[in-house]
């Protein structure tokens, strides 16, 4: 249930909102255009918030092309930046979602681009502090300038999933445009999951030359029975590696000789193909990546996966879908344990989900697992989301903790996998910022 929606213009506005909300003892839930999907979209975390929508808040305030950064508000969507980005020697680390999802909200709650996840893009912040006052972090000034990280403490992380303010700018970090940009592309069997996720972490780990965000994605969860669905197109017999690699063109030739090796005991991976991503026709399947890959952000993707013609009818249209985000490990047993009882929670709840590795690190991978179902079954929601619900406990118990949480487990998910001494830590930061409980209440915390 919601109290009511505001839409501030500008700075001034958001702090007149949080003024009026704090005297009339009214709690707030900003969002920057409300496209969380799989995660609660622009609904909050509880009843009777005022939604404070920022998408009109859309100005780009300053493009430093010298050095890479954009001060954006958080209506800036990703077609717009990646617009004024066209024909200079930056790009934007695009995401997969929707071109006119938030650049900043999508930062902010630990998305993943196509090549690096997209908090390290997030270089500082303004916000508004439920008081009113007006904050900056990471060297952004008061000006709307920034020149890079400043002497002190930067408290830019404070601001990453979060409710201690409501972030109206934010320093995105450009990526260089590259000589040349390839595409990673292999269908293997679904039964290679293992090997296929430990042979691309050892090449990573081994010294890949390029830059890019590699995947292991596509892999289906089917029970045996039940009316569950997965996205046309997609082979439950096979999964997919893919992503993009950005240098020289000695430098991407170098990492294809060598992600080759590396995939040499992964029966199915002798298929690999690396394209050139400007090539890549646009009614090749891969279209949509090989965009991406090159920092054009595109809705073809979510169309194809949810069978919509608009991005304004996800939350409406025939597929429905939730997602789960944990870290995983990147070793062939533990992978295989993982995949055991998972099909074991999509077999118990008659529920088909798709899962992802996206290899951000060395070290371990961000998961995500996507739940879908048919909305014009009267009992599949309620199936996904105990599946959902199921998979959770049994990801924390395998050591797998959740990076990123929905509106329905947000809080849950930081008091579960936090000690008491950070808990009360997290505690006196909120009551010192926010004392009433004014923003965005149940949402990662108190």
């Amino acid at each position: 249930m919601i109290a009511g929606v505001a839409r501030p213009q500008n700075v001034d506005e958001v702090r007149a909102v949080v003024r009026r909300a704090a005297v009339e003892g009214r709690r707030l839930y900003p969002l920057s255009t409300g496209r969380n999907w799989g995660m609660g979209s622009g609904v909050p975390s509880k009843d009777e918030n005022v939604v404070v929508d920022l998408s009109a808040m859309n100005r780009i305030r300053s493009l430093d092309l010298e050095n890479g950064f954009a001060v954006i508000e958080p209506g800036v969507t990703q077609r717009q930046l990646a617009e004024e980005l066209r024909d200079t020697d930056w790009l934007l680390n695009v995401t997969s979602s929707c071109a006119d999802s938030s650049v900043v909200g999508n930062a902010l709650e630990r998305g993943d681009g196509s090549i690096r996840s997209r908090v390290h893009d997030l270089a500082g912040v303004e916000a508004v502090l439920a008081d009113g006052s007006l904050v900056s972090t990471g060297g952004l000034d008061h000006w709307g300038r920034y020149r890079g990280h400043i002497a002190g403490p930067d408290l830019t992380g404070a601001f990453v999933q979060h409710n201690l303010g409501i972030v109206t700018a934010g320093v995105i970090a450009l990526v260089p445009r590259p000589q040349a940009i390839g595409l990673v592309h292999a269908r293997v069997p679904r039964d290679q999951a293992g090997r296929a996720v430990a042979a691309v972490r050892s090449f990573l780990r081994r010294g890949n030359p390029a830059e890019g965000l590699l995947r292991v994605r596509e892999l289906a969860l089917t029970p045996s029975r039940g009316g569950w669905m997965l996205p046309d197109g997609m082979d439950p017999e096979l999964l997919t590696i893919v992503g993009p690699l950005l240098g020289s063109g000695e430098t991407v030739r170098l990492a294809e000789e060598l992600l080759r090796k590396h995939l040499l005991e992964v029966e199915g991976a002798e298929g690999l193909r690396v394209l050139d991503a400007a090539a890549v026709s646009p009614d090749d399947p891969l279209y949509p990546r090989a965009l991406m890959a090159q920092g054009i952000p595109t809705c073809m993707s979510v169309h194809n996966a949810l069978g919509v013609s608009s991005c304004d009818d996800v939350d409406s249209g025939p597929i429905g879908f939730l997602a789960l985000l944990p870290k995983l490990p990147m070793d062939e047993a533990s992978t295989e344990n993982i995949l055991t009882v998972l099909r074991a929670a999509a077999e118990c709840n008659a529920t088909a989900a798709a899962m992802e590795w996206n290899m951000v690190s060395r070290n371990l991978a961000n998961g995500v697992i996507q739940i879908f179902f048919d909305r014009n079954v009267p009992d599949a929601p309620a199936r996904a989301h105990r599946f959902r619900q199921d998979a959770n406990g049994l990801l924390r118990g395998y050591g797998c903790p959740i990076y990123r949480s929905d509106i329905d487990n947000s809080a849950a998910d930081v008091y579960a996998q936090s000690s008491t001494a950070t808990l009360a830590m997290l505690y006196r930061l909120k009551g010192a910022l926010d004392p009433y409980g004014l923003l965005s209440p149940g949402r990662y915390s108190a």
